[in-house]
């Protein structure tokens, strides 16, 4: 895939301010859990909370997660009937290293 497509493809899954907060919760560790007894949310991100969280709809919350790891921003890890979520640095490097070309170009 070419730089700039690359870099164009990480904006469009950034243009959207729930995705934006769902990048943002994940990277903080805002929505993290205990494990319970029955062995759910194992201090990670979950989609659940996520949900909880942005006070949207399951399938809306599943939409953003999977613009986000379709552009390659988040990995997800299923786990029983829970999803878990992570940031992928490798995407935001790209952004920040093509990002870091227009600072002091004076």
């Amino acid at each position: 895939m070419k730089k700039l497509t690359l870099i164009s493809n990480l904006f469009k899954a950034l243009s959207d301010e729930n995705r934006l907060n769902i990048i943002q919760m994940v990277y903080k560790g805002d929505l993290k859990c205990a494990l319970n007894k029955k062995g759910e949310c194992k201090d990670r991100t979950c989609v659940k909370n996520l949900r909880e969280h942005l006070k949207i709809g399951l399938p809306t919350v599943s939409h953003h997660v999977k613009e986000l790891t379709r552009a390659g921003l988040i990995k997800t890890k299923k786990e029983g009937r829970w999803s878990y979520l992570q940031i992928n640095p490798k995407y935001f490097r790209a952004l920040t290293d093509f990002l870091k070309a227009f600072i002091n170009t004076k």
